[in-house]
């Protein structure tokens, strides 16, 4: 994280995140980032261009996802 500070979804936790903090997020996880209301949040992202093409979950996926209420209340598609 270079600036700012929020939380990010990494599969099916949530994780709060600070200005120098490391995230890891595996291959093939669903993951996503939020800013706090009142912080933008600005962060670096280092990817494999070839392995790792953007991919949008499927209404399957969601519907997993969905099932834990702190889950469901994050997630925006």
């Amino acid at each position: 994280i270079e600036r700012g500070r929020g939380q990010c979804l990494i599969g099916d936790r949530i994780y709060d995140v600070v200005e120098h903090d490391l995230i890891h997020v595996p291959p093939m996880t669903w993951h996503q980032f939020r800013a706090t209301q009142e912080d933008a949040l600005g962060f670096l992202c280092v990817v494999n261009a070839e392995r790792d093409r953007p991919q949008q979950p499927t209404e399957t996926d969601l519907a997993q996802l969905r099932e834990d209420p702190d889950v469901a209340a994050f997630i925006r598609t």
